[in-house]
């Protein structure tokens, strides 16, 4: 769940020196965008002018993304360019409550080590790792599927000790040897592909609020599911072909891995109740996630039990009621007796929350003063676009574009909105750009910086910077092509074009 995917950004404060020029620069931004920007009423230039400072401060991570949040908001409250009961109010958006039930059911995951348990099942079968091209596979998909649930960084942080270990195990731990390569970018591309949920990813839950916030239009957990997983799992595949090629170093043996996961399996001993119950709280949570969008396609989205469904269960009701479950059911082998405290719950991603929450108080004021659509007309002119499809394939492109600079929610935060705009302007539908810009958000690869999952790995020592941006790139460009294809592809089965 890139819960987020962006941790390490929102929580770390950058040098003094860079805090310094980043804010200045942010400050000069604001007045010129303010001064120099033609064609805006008062509110209009409020609005922009507090955009370009609070994207300024996000890439150039001055303060952290939170406090930046926070800010944005304040500053759109006492400028004047919003309501205080309005601005505010996005903080209480059922999105949020989504995130913060999706948190605690990820913690809860973490804390219980039925991560761990769902690593070492999977690496003791003997034939996920009968081979190096396996033991590739084998890994990507854990970090894929984890992924899916919780915190890409989280599933980083948890994989990392035990890639390195397996890396022993098979007597290739050290720097620049492709096996090492291979399972480190393995690791981050993995667990960053991983937006075939809602939930997979900070980006595409507050892309989600976005597209609602401004069109009316809701995508349910099954329908992005249905477009999205498509994409997961043929950006893994690959991946996996991608970086199971070793040039001319001899595949290492991998025969030692599975005894060492199975040799950790047993540690791990029976199943505990805080496992079983985190089980069962996501159970529960998935099928009321999955269930109104089944229902709306087995009974049509018109039915009075589908609306019904929907109306009493959307995705933050799910969320909270799986969440709640793990505080409820007992758990024989804890301190408390359950599977998680409210004082581990607590110490979520609240800086997380909180951007989500500035990023769609952001993004309703460029909608509700009208600069949203000025810019999009300006922008759908200029560059000449008027079919859909041209403009989902500019949005993804950007997309990709900021994340490889700013952090992926700063990224779907900022460039959402536009797609949004320049689909108004050209008059088209603009659900198909806007997923394009949240996609690409979650696939800049090249970096040490793009993604927390990058900065992790790289810390390891044992991917040169070069190859990773080489690798990165080439991986950026076949996620620009999958993303547009699938988009183009599954969209008018789902009905969202």
């Amino acid at each position: 769940m890139a819960g987020p995917s962006d941790s390490l950004s929102v929580d770390e404060a950058s040098a003094p020196g860079k805090n310094v020029w980043g804010v200045w620069l942010a400050l000069g931004l604001f007045v010129a965008t303010y001064w120099l920007v033609p064609g805006l009423d008062h509110r209009q230039k409020l609005v922009a002018a507090i955009f370009a400072a609070t994207v300024t401060l996000w890439i150039t991570d001055a303060l952290p993304l939170a406090i930046t949040s926070l800010l944005s908001t304040v500053a759109l409250v006492v400028s004047g360019a919003m309501p205080g009961k309005e601005a505010f109010g996005a903080y209480g958006d059922q999105i949020i409550l989504l995130f913060i039930g999706s948190f605690i059911m990820a913690k809860c995951m973490e804390n219980s080590g039925l991560d761990r348990r769902i690593a070492f099942a999977l690496l003791a079968k003997p034939w996920a790792t009968r081979s190096a091209s396996a033991l590739l596979l084998t890994f990507g998909v854990v970090a894929c599927g984890i992924s899916l649930l919780i915190s890409n960084t989280a599933t980083t942080v948890m994989l990392l000790p035990i890639g390195l270990t397996v890396l022993k195990a098979i007597r290739v731990e050290k720097p620049g040897h492709p096996m090492c390569t291979s399972m480190m970018l393995m690791l981050t591309w993995g667990s960053s592909v991983a937006v075939g949920t809602i939930i997979g990813t900070p980006p595409n839950v507050i892309g989600v609020g976005l597209i609602q916030e401004a069109t009316g239009v809701r995508i349910n957990f099954l329908q992005w599911a249905m477009f999205a997983m498509p994409i997961t799992i043929v950006m893994l595949l690959i991946a996996w072909l991608q970086l199971r090629w070793f040039g001319n170093t001899p595949a290492p043996e991998t025969r030692a891995v599975a005894p060492y996961a199975r040799e950790q399996l047993a540690k791990l001993g029976k199943l505990q109740d805080a496992e079983r119950n985190t089980i069962i709280g996501f159970s529960i949570a998935m099928m009321l996630w999955v269930l109104p969008g089944a229902m709306e396609y087995v009974v049509g989205p018109g039915s009075e039990v589908a609306k019904w469904w929907a109306a009493r269960f959307p995705e933050a009701v799910a969320a909270l009621i799986g969440a709640a479950v793990l505080f409820l059911l007992p758990a024989r082998e804890t301190p408390t007796g359950r599977a998680i405290t409210w004082s581990q719950a607590s110490t979520i991603e609240w800086g997380t929350v909180i951007l989500f929450a500035g990023g769609l108080a952001l993004g309703k004021a460029a909608f509700d003063s009208g600069l949203a659509q000025v810019v999009g007309q300006g922008a759908a002119q200029s560059l000449g676009l008027r079919d859909v499809w041209a403009i989902t394939a500019l949005s993804i492109l950007l997309g990709i574009g900021l994340s490889e600079l700013a952090s992926n929610t700063a990224s779907a935060t900022t460039m959402v909105p536009v797609a949004i705009a320049i689909s108004e302007g050209a008059s088209v539908s603009p659900i198909a750009p806007a997923l394009g810009a949240i996609i690409g958000a979650n696939l800049g690869f090249m970096l040490p910086i793009s993604t927390a999952p990058n900065a992790i790995v790289y810390s390891s020592g044992l991917i040169p910077a070069r190859l990773m941006l080489r690798a990165g790139l080439v991986f950026d460009i076949i996620g620009f092509v999958v993303t547009w294809a699938c988009l183009r592809l599954f969209l008018p089965m789902v009905g969202l074009v």
